[in-house]
């Protein structure tokens, strides 16, 4: 071998030995991960394989198979607070979305429009959700609150709002819309300001109309973005817990009580980890599962557009 080769031969171990030494940065963010995410992850799986229950002395503990998982799989509430949640995206996302696409278009075009009334739109978002629960949960009070009185005297709401089953889901979902649109509306506005201006000349020079530069141009370039935007919103719809803390509290009855809700009653209400590791592990298969559609579907679109 001649020296040429033995030197690039070594070039390229050191190559790849100082590729691998960058990797030392990252062992105290897997080291952290593991601390604060896997080992109670693993500790959660092996608690729903257990009968554990803190207030009840005949559950020591014992190993009972996938009982938790056939118990929830059987439970009418942990059921209905699965449909909940399910409504709960099913109404908020397109709302939000349409809203925020709307909304964004507008501001888009008007630049000056956007510099003054973006920052105003973006203030719901930047609330903690407690903080909002607590906004809703006074202004809608009919006693004392200004919407529930204003309410309570046109005669639309009887009594409180957050006090009727048919209509606290809706105002549970009312409120999320009102806080979480501008986090839409900001998405999409920084996507349509991004987007290359070249297609839209072409379009202009063809004599194209605005419906067709928006829907043969505007709209595939963002459906990345759409993507992305779906998945956040999902993300946080699927694990909405501050909101109807405060405001309900889960009522009236169980009927604003999520799956999250669910699982928060029944570990740290009810104190039986050995059922409420099974629901939690339910509930993160489900979203795991939804997440890895996105993915595919973001993973795809790239390697379309390579």
């Amino acid at each position: 071998m001649s020296d040429r080769y033995i030197n690039d031969a070594q070039i390229g171990f050191g190559l790849r030995k100082a590729s691998w030494k960058g990797y030392k940065w990252f062992w105290p963010t897997i080291i952290l991960l593991i601390l604060v995410s896997l080992i109670p992850w693993l500790i959660m799986g092996s608690y729903s394989f257990r009968n554990i229950n803190y207030i009840d002395p005949s559950a020591t503990g014992e190993y009972i198979g996938l009982d938790n998982y056939r118990t929830a799989l059987h439970d009418s509430e942990f059921i209905d607070s699965i449909w909940l949640t399910a409504k709960i995206i099913l109404i908020c996302l397109p709302i939000e979305f349409l809203l925020g696409f709307l909304v964004s278009l507008c501001l888009s075009s008007q630049m000056t429009l956007k510099k003054w009334t973006l920052p105003i739109i973006l203030i719901p978002m930047i609330i903690s959700p407690i903080v909002v629960g607590l906004i809703g949960h006074l202004t809608l009070n009919p006693d004392f609150g200004l919407i529930g009185i204003t309410l309570r005297n046109l005669g639309i709401i009887k009594g409180s709002i957050l006090g009727n089953p048919k209509l606290a889901p809706f105002t549970i979902m009312a409120i999320d819309i009102w806080q979480y649109t501008p986090f839409i509306i900001l998405i999409f506005t920084a996507g349509l300001l991004s987007l290359p201006k070249e297609p839209f000349e072409a379009a202009a020079v063809d004599g194209a109309s605005s419906w067709q530069t928006l829907w043969n141009i505007k709209l595939p370039l963002l459906k990345p973005i759409f993507v992305i935007a779906i998945l956040l919103r999902f993300t946080d719809l699927f694990k909405i817990f501050d909101t109807i803390l405060i405001m309900t509290g889960g009522g009236p009855g169980s009927t604003t009580e999520n799956s999250n809700f669910f699982a928060y009653k029944i570990n740290f209400k009810y104190w039986n980890l050995g059922y409420g590791s099974a629901v939690v592990m339910l509930l993160y298969i489900v979203s795991f599962l939804v997440c890895l559609i996105f993915v595919k579907m973001v993973t795809s679109k790239n390697e379309a557009m390579q």
